[in-house]
This record gives structure tokens, sequence and C-alpha cells, in this order.
């Protein structure tokens, strides 16, 4: 939602795809990532990259394509040729020169002169190295309140291996989640969690000229204000369309997104992902939230709801044994001491 609320914006090009997971090609592992690091030759990890899902061509509901495929696989290709593509910083700006120059919205300007928004969830922990690369680079940390962050996790594993019609569908109904997959294990997504808070904290205080964090809950409830200290700091002029969501620089759209049904439509942001967790997130994963995150909780001062209900409690009927097994180990101390 961010990413797109910068989109707009007439100082700024926003990257189409809707991640940009950059060290998956490098021979480093992101912490909380199962991935092999790519230890090929550069052709070898470039034919990767145009294989990916993340580079495939883009058409948003009811637009123009916004990223050709093909072409960003002849750019992309040319750079490798032409000898431009020597290393990991190589890397990074070609993917990112041949997806703009390969984008519909594109309008040819230098790209050294252009301020470029890129989404990329597993980065933070690399920013010392994006640092040395571009070290004008700023990067804006979105904090959500753990609750939500969480029940958003567990929708999207419930139910993304659909597709894209059934999603849709399961969006705009949500009795239908879990009909199709069992209620997930919740270690991993809990370690992401932690991990992503330590580089907060650390680089927060480490690099506070190129590391900002926003509260994503205090962005939706005074959207003007938060987006107006955004601005200020990128050294952006702020601009009306700050608070709208578009798509292809500046195409108001309708986002959906995993936590509720229809939020953020026709471009105009909606404050109902605050309270959805309410709702939809089991008491017991409550419990496991307020235990592993009550530091965050306090620090940045959101409720914290801890149910008086009993831990054995399946979080779903569609837990299975083996996963209840599991889950339950989150609520030990052995647990605890490894999330901390």
């Amino acid at each position: 939602m961010t990413r797109l609320l910068f989109d707009g914006h007439p100082e700024t090009f926003t990257y189409p795809t809707n991640e940009f997971h950059f060290f998956r090609y490098t021979d480093q592992k992101p912490l909380t990532s199962n991935r092999k690091p790519q230890s090929g030759s550069m052709q070898d990890r470039i034919e990767a990259i145009c294989s990916d899902k993340w580079f495939q061509s883009t058409t948003p509901r009811g637009m123009e394509l916004a990223l050709d495929s093909d072409a960003f696989k002849i750019q992309i290709r040319k750079k490798l040729d032409q000898g431009l593509i020597q290393g990991d910083k190589d890397l990074f700006e070609s993917i990112v020169a041949s997806v703009v120059e390969s984008t519909s919205y594109y309008q040819g300007q230098p790209l050294n002169e252009m301020r470029i928004v890129v989404k990329g969830v597993h980065q933070a922990e690399f920013l010392p190295e994006l640092l040395a690369w571009f070290p004008d680079l700023k990067f804006i940390y979105v904090l959500r309140n753990p609750y939500g962050q969480l029940n958003s996790a567990i929708n999207n594993m419930r139910y993304t291996k659909q597709d894209t019609d059934e999603k849709s569908r399961i969006a705009r109904d949500h009795r239908n989640l879990g009909k199709k997959h069992d209620y997930p294990f919740l270690g991993q997504r809990l370690l992401e969690m932690r991990n992503s808070y330590y580089f907060m904290r650390k680089w927060s205080s480490l690099y506070p000229d190129n590391f900002m964090t926003v509260v994503y809950d205090r962005l939706l409830a005074d959207p003007e204000s938060e987006m107006r200290t955004m601005a200020d700091w990128l050294g952006i002029e702020y601009h009306p369309c700050l608070l709208e969501v578009t798509e292809n620089h500046g195409t108001p759209m309708k986002r959906q997104g995993w936590s509720i049904s229809g939020s953020h439509e026709a471009g105009k942001l909606s404050t109902e992902p605050l309270t959805a967790w309410q709702t939809q997130m089991a008491p017991g994963v409550m419990k496991l939230v307020a235990m592993h995150f009550r530091d965050i909780l306090e620090e940045y001062d959101f409720e914290i709801s801890n149910p008086k209900i009993s831990k054995w409690r399946r979080f779903d009927r569609s837990e299975k044994l083996q996963t209840w097994a599991a889950n339950r180990f989150l609520f030990t101390n052995a647990a605890r001491r490894m999330l901390t």
C-alpha cells in the first residue's frame, strides 16, 4: 500500500512488480529464506531472473500492460552481452533499469535523475550493502501492529495457493478461508517478525538519515500527516496524490489485501485493516502475539489483547494434530528464548 501511495507523485517512478527479491540472485542468503544462495555464473543468474514470476508480464485490472516480460528479457540480456554486469551492484542496477525500460508508463527519463520506489520485504537486513552501493538510498520500514501483521500472514498462507479467481472469491467471503488449506504452523512467521524487528531497531539507530520507521496504523488513521512527514524526509514536495492508492503512475485502482475483503477501494485509503484481526484471529494466536511481541506492542503504544483462554484449544478446526503440537511448543519458555 505504501509503495502505491507514491505511485502518482511526479518526482517518483514506482517499480511495477509487487516485490523485488534481489538477494535471492546473489550468494547471500536472507536469514528467514529457505532458498539456496545463487552460486552459478552471471549468465545462469540472468536466466533465473528471466524465468522468475516477479519479472513476468503484469496487467493490473482493467488497465494496459504494465510490464512487458519479453522486452525485459531483451534489455537484461543485452546489458549482460555488453559487459555491463560484472558484480552484484551492476546486477541490481541492470534489473531495475531493465524493468523500468520495459514498463508501459516509462517516458524515457534519464534513470540517474529518477527516484525509483521499490518494495522489497526481505531487503532490510541488507541495508549496509545497499548503502555501500547507493549512499543516497532511503529505506522506509513500514511497521504494522503485530496482531494485524500475523493475521495477514496467516490468511496469506491459507489460500495463496489458489488461482486468481479463487483468491478473489475467498477475499469477498472470508467464510471460505481454510476450506482448501489446513491451519499452518506459525513458528516460521513469528521468527521472521522477530528478525524484522531486530533490523528495524538496529538500522534506526545506526542509519537515522537513511532509515525511517513508519507505523502502518498511524498512516491509515492520519494519512496526510504521515505522508507529509515522509515526503519531507525523502526530500520531495508534498502532493495530494500521496493520499491515493494508484498504479501505472497515477491510475486509481482497487487494491485488495488478504486481511480484509475490500480495502482501499477506487484508490481511497480505508481504516478497515486496523481492526480486521480482531474478528479474524483466533484468541489463542492473540495470546502468542502478546507473549512474544509485548516489547513492540508497548514501545509503539499498540493495545495489548491477551484473552483468558486455554492455550491448548485449537486455533482452528483445520489445525491438524501434528500442527497443533508444534504450535503449542510456541507457548513454551524454550520458544520464547528462541524468539527473543
